[in-house]
């Protein structure tokens, strides 16, 4: 899996406390994030390697 954020975007880059990304999947599933804060961003990551897991 890729965890991908587009700097580029207001919002998404290094001097801001939010994020907007996009999760890359190995079966080509791609899953966009709304904006959120860097932590919720890191929860979603979380909770998703944890799913993924249990798979």
């Amino acid at each position: 899996m890729i965890v991908a954020n587009d700097v580029t975007l207001q919002g998404a880059g290094f001097n801001s406390d939010t994020n907007i990304v996009k999760f890359l999947f190995p079966d080509g599933e791609v899953r966009e994030l709304e904006q959120m804060t860097k932590a919720e961003v890191a929860e979603e990551l979380l909770n998703t390697v944890l799913r993924l897991r249990k798979s």
